[in-house]
């Protein structure tokens, strides 16, 4: 691969790449600029002062406008999908996004790229920076600066804050490091930038459980979880939250209580896997509460044409009890297509046990045959649907979700109709993250580019190519998973001494943000973990296994085991927060570096799951 040529004179640094200039960095006044040549077009970039200074902007300017750039995990080619509070283009109103390094899977990275090069400016673990990326005059200029800095305002939950301007002590040395390369095909540069900064700062990690002692508690979680209503209603809760007036943290605190058949509440999902285990070991109350819950959803949430309600609050038929205003009519791809995966497994699970359940095997195919049904000439299903069955929203990654669903009806049936729409909906999501270099609305909470919808696309891929072996398949699986590793924390970050994140052992190094929207960190990256081992067999590239390594690492802190206290409260067994808010990113109260004290339940069943597929578990020790 061509590398970059540097060429300085006096007080001006200039790198080119065939000859040509690419970009071109001024030291100021009293400053002295060095750059040390790492390897794959990689530099450090070194600036002396002869007077400390408390304030500082390293600058780079390359030639021309971005086709496309990058703020890991903050800022995907200017945001331009969805609505609602997020980082959209390189500014608002004139003034440059200048994000926080915490608040980026790379610290203070931004990523920029033409048809000619692709550069890459990012910061050192330590952190205490800030990042942009802009156009002027018609070049591409990305900023280092020091203090830490936000502005013109602060991303926040569903809202704008005030921008952040920091202090530091005048200091004379300040470093970042610079890539410059060939740009090839599109967004490919990104692999070489994910790929150096893991390599240069892995690190073993030591688990804070054996996989046995994690799976102890996740299924002691969902014997806890388990609710049933005076009305006869059974179902999962979902979450643990503090109850002041009690002094602990309680599941279903609040009325109306709420099942969820996938996305958080895992209904079908956590059933299943108490019917592997009673399978295994004989128990007869997992079986019970399985079919509980199994049995509630079938009587209760199921249309005539397939479709099913995908939150209960109550028996349709009985909903005195429920606030007007209260029961979700909107069936988004996502629990559809949890659900109809959990029915169809719990059916051949039951067949196994030898327990009499044809209703479940029924009502995982109507909804299978309600997707193929409405299906898109493109092979697109769509994001959500209305209980009549027609169609709310149609685009959004999230589709794929069905795919995986519709996938697993072909397993169970053998039928080619399963089969041909389920690549035919893997190949439009293929496609369309191939154009776009993103995946969306997986996180039902807001409405943007998020990681949660790359995870069923990846699976998708990986399904598609053990199916058919076609090369394509396996090749754009790992395009995926680069998108997906752009979510995913390099770096452990130094939170502020005196915050209450601080004074756990939770570390960002491993974890993953939630999405443009959302800049905070959670376990979702524990359900691609089988995926990324995959790849590392496939391709023989080892760094999937460490980044797999990593997610689960991250995925097991702040799981409680009954005597983990935080902020003097008692988490039960069982227990663990949703989220951290790492950074700059919360609730109006702006508590920030703190973990969220909504202790769910989904990340224990991806847990579970990834144990399952796994088998050896010799990686998650």
């Amino acid at each position: 691969m061509q590398q970059a040529i540097l060429e300085q004179r006096g007080n001006i640094s200039v790198f080119k790449l065939g000859g040509e200039t690419v970009t071109s960095i001024t030291a100021p006044a009293g400053c002295r600029d060095t750059f040390e040549e790492l390897s794959g077009g990689f530099w450090r970039w070194r600036r002396e002062c002869a007077v400390p200074a408390d304030k500082m902007t390293m600058r780079l300017c390359s030639v021309g406008s971005p086709r496309y750039f990058l703020v890991p995990a903050v800022n995907y080619n200017g945001n331009g999908w969805g609505s609602g509070a997020q980082y959209s283009g390189f500014e608002c109103d004139g003034t440059p996004w200048r994000y926080a390094w915490h608040r980026v899977s790379i610290p203070a990275c931004t990523y920029a790229e033409t048809d000619k090069w692709a550069v890459a400016l990012f910061g050192a673990e330590a952190g205490g920076m800030s990042c942009a990326v802009y156009t002027e005059d018609g070049n591409t200029v990305q900023e280092l600066s020091w203090p830490e800095v936000e502005e013109p305002k602060t991303l926040s939950k569903r809202c704008w804050m005030p921008p952040f301007y920091g202090t530091m002590a005048p200091q004379s040395a300040f470093e970042g490091t610079l890539m410059i390369l060939p740009a090839g095909e599109k967004r490919r540069r990104v692999r070489d930038l994910l790929d150096f900064v893991w390599r240069a700062n892995y690190r073993e990690v030591e688990m804070d459980y054996p996989p046995e002692r994690v799976a102890q508690l996740d299924l002691l979680a969902f014997r806890q979880m388990f609710l049933r209503r005076l009305d006869g209603l059974c179902g999962f809760q979902y979450n643990f939250d503090w109850l002041e007036e009690q002094g602990c943290f309680t599941k279903a605190p609040r009325a109306p209580v709420c099942f969820e058949i996938g996305w958080c509440g895992q209904n079908a999902a956590m059933s299943c896997i108490l019917l592997e285990e009673y399978i295994r070991t004989g128990d007869a109350d997992l079986r019970d509460k399985a079919l509980a819950v199994l049995d509630s959803w079938s009587k209760n949430a199921f249309f005539p044409n397939g479709l099913m309600l995908v939150k209960l609050y109550a028996p349709p038929n009985n909903l005195d009890s429920v606030p007007n205003g209260t029961v979700p009519v909107d069936l988004d791809a996502c629990n559809l297509g949890n659900g109809a995966t959990g029915f169809l497994r719990a059916s051949q699970l039951c067949r196994q046990a030898g327990i009499d359940r044809p209703d479940y095997l029924r009502r995982g195919l109507g909804l299978c045959d309600f997707f193929v049904k409405v299906q898109q000439r493109s092979g697109e299903y769509a994001r959500n649907f209305f209980i009549d069955g027609s169609i709310n929203s149609l685009h959004g990654s999230i589709g794929a979700f069905i795919a995986l669903a519709v996938a697993e009806a072909y397993a169970v049936t053998g039928e080619a109709k399963y089969r041909d729409s389920a690549l035919r909906g893997i190949d439009f999501y293929l496609g369309e993250f191939a154009a776009a270099g993103c995946t969306t609305a997986g996180a039902l909470d807001s409405n943007c580019i998020d990681k949660e919808s790359g995870a069923p696309v990846l699976r998708g891929a990986l399904w598609a190519y053990e199916l058919t072996g076609d090369r394509k398949y396996l090749d754009a699986a790992v395009d995926v998973a680069y998108y997906l590793a752009t979510w995913q924390y390099h770096y452990s970050e130094k939170f502020p001494a005196g915050s209450l994140i601080a004074e756990t052992n939770f570390d960002t190094y491993g974890s993953t943000s939630v999405s443009a929207a959302h800049n905070a960190l959670d376990h979702y990256g524990i359900y691609w973990i089988p995926e990324y081992v995959k790849l590392a067999e496939l391709t023989g590239d080892t760094m999937w296994k460490q980044r797999a390594r990593a997610l689960w690492y991250s995925g097991i802190k702040l799981l409680s085991d009954g005597t983990l206290v935080i902020r003097n409260r008692v988490r039960p067994a069982g227990a663990q927060d949703e989220s951290v808010r790492h950074t700059r990113w919360g609730r109006i109260d702006r508590r920030y570096f703190i973990p969220v004290e909504h202790c769910t339940i989904w990340q224990a069943v991806f847990r579970f799951e990834t144990m399952k597929r796994l088998g050896n578990l010799d990686l998650l020790r």
